[in-house]
């Protein structure tokens, strides 16, 4: 197959600009085959919508991209479908309603494709990440002797490695996924007076996630919860319409002018402390069905984000962890707790830590979302053995430009939260560790290393990123 005339790359959220020797668009699998085959003693990697923050979209060799790949059928049984790699998860999840069914667990953004959300353990809140629900893979990659291949991977450790495999493995063509009937959800905003308040209503609303908000440090809980029927509320589409301009536009608008384009603490302060709280209405319940009330449009304006993992014992003190070391970020007077302050000390970056005092001031309320153990070798909340617990997402996110000041705070919290608290960093997110530092977070990164030598004995599906972030050997391109 004839590579397209090569042009520079670039991913959604800016950071990540590169130019590809050859790129190629193929129709079918013949051509990812002939591709491959082409390609054997080089370097390949897939593009989906580039809605990832790390390198690991970047080739100076082959860049394949499988917009062509977006069948999507429905199994004779309704609960399993079988997708095309390139086929966008908005598009399948309207695909899915038409016919009274959904995914079991959707992220907060639906631009992504398939192949790229499970690749990366992609996750919403409540519930296993979309990694967790495939029930097969199609995959071309090399076989023996070093031709290239197509697999269907259906059971074992290999299935468990393919449903999150950052794209190590070969080139996913196809993704057979479960589903469900479509179910509805029902929702409010509440604002919480601590962690206890949020946790303690867990259980009657499992698919909650809660923010942290900066400067005023206080708890918004999305309650939310699968309705007892299927029957949408009167106001659904009032509340979408207003979710959408108020929220997803106007907040977001406002945070982008007076923290990046303005530079003003003081206003991003009032944005929080005045504003915000009067565009939260509790006592607005409104059901309406999942793809709905789940997805939200944070994609709208350009950012960068770091996202990190930690088990439910270790929640409460990674939420101190961020708070303090954002607010001495924000604030060089700022005395953090004995207990982080602990943590800092026992891993000898009490240096590091002043370097950071007064550096960058936080802007963008912080998400945490509970996700259910997977059945994966390294998505982030892989499970292994008999052990089943629950993790719990934090997410980092920033408007502001240069990066850098943010880059050194989210590097030093991802140390220290790694560190000393277990946690591990979102393979589709900015990531400024290594493989040595993060390996003992992954029981089964080992299991994984060996299953990508099989099916990858030249290293042809790994890039810089990959080698630096996942198996710890020389970078190459």
């Amino acid at each position: 197959m004839q590579p397209r005339g090569t042009s520079h790359v670039r991913n959604f959220g800016g950071n990540i600009r590169f130019r590809p020797r050859n790129q190629y668009l193929p129709r079918d699998e013949e051509d990812v085959l002939r591709i491959l085959a082409e390609h054997r003693t080089g370097t390949i990697r897939v593009i989906g919508a580039g809605h990832s923050w790390n390198g690991g979209i970047e080739t100076s060799g082959a860049l394949v991209d499988l917009r062509h790949f977006r069948r999507i059928q429905i199994h004779p049984d309704r609960r399993r479908v079988s997708v095309g790699a390139g086929c966008r998860i908005a598009e399948l999840l309207a695909h899915l309603a038409r016919r009274g069914l959904t995914l079991p667990s959707i992220g907060l953004i639906a631009r992504q494709t398939v192949a790229g959300a499970t690749a990366t353990g992609t996750h919403g809140s409540g519930r296993h990440s979309m990694s967790h629900y495939v029930e097969s893979m199609r995959i071309a990659c090399y076989g023996k002797g070093g031709e290239a291949e197509v697999r269907r991977v259906d059971s074992g450790e290999a299935l468990r490695a393919v449903r999150c495999s950052v794209g190590a493995l070969g080139v996913v063509l196809e993704v057979t996924l479960k589903c469900v009937p479509q179910y509805y959800v029902r929702e409010r905003c509440v604002w919480r007076s601590d962690l206890d308040a949020v946790l303690d209503n867990e259980a009657a609303a499992a698919l909650q996630q809660f923010y942290l908000i900066p400067h005023t440090w206080a708890y918004l809980e999305h309650e939310r919860s699968v309705a007892p029927d299927n029957r949408r509320s009167g106001i659904a589409m009032l509340y979408r319409v207003y979710w959408l301009v108020v929220i997803d536009v106007l907040l977001h608008l406002g945070i982008k002018l007076t923290a990046s384009m303005l530079r003003s603490r003081r206003l991003v302060d009032l944005i929080y402390r005045r504003l915000l709280p009067v565009c939260i209405f509790p006592k607005w319940r409104v059901t309406d069905r999942s793809d709905r009330q789940l997805l939200m449009r944070h994609d709208l304006f350009r950012h960068l984000e770091m996202e990190a993992f930690v088990p439910r014992e270790t929640l409460r003190p990674a939420l101190a962890v961020v708070s303090d070391i954002l607010r001495a970020a924000d604030n060089a007077d700022y005395e953090v707790s004995a207990g982080v302050h602990d943590r800092i000390r026992s891993l000898d970056l009490e240096d590091a830590l002043e370097n950071i005092r007064g550096s960058y001031s936080h802007h963008y309320p912080i998400c945490v979302r509970r996700v259910r153990p997977d059945d994966t070798l390294i998505s982030m909340s892989s499970c292994h053995g008999v052990e089943r617990r629950d993790w719990y997402a934090i997410s980092l996110i920033t408007f502001t430009e240069p990066r850098l000041p943010f880059q050194n705070v989210a590097r030093f919290l991802a140390t220290t939260m790694v560190r000393t608290l277990g946690a591990r960093l979102h393979w589709g997110k900015w990531d400024p560790l290594d493989a040595r530092q993060i390996e003992d977070s992954y029981p089964g990164i080992a299991a994984f290393r060996a299953i990508c030598a099989r099916f990858d004995p030249q290293g042809v599906f790994r890039n810089r990123f990959l080698e630096e972030a996942l198996f710890g050997t020389s970078p190459h391109q």
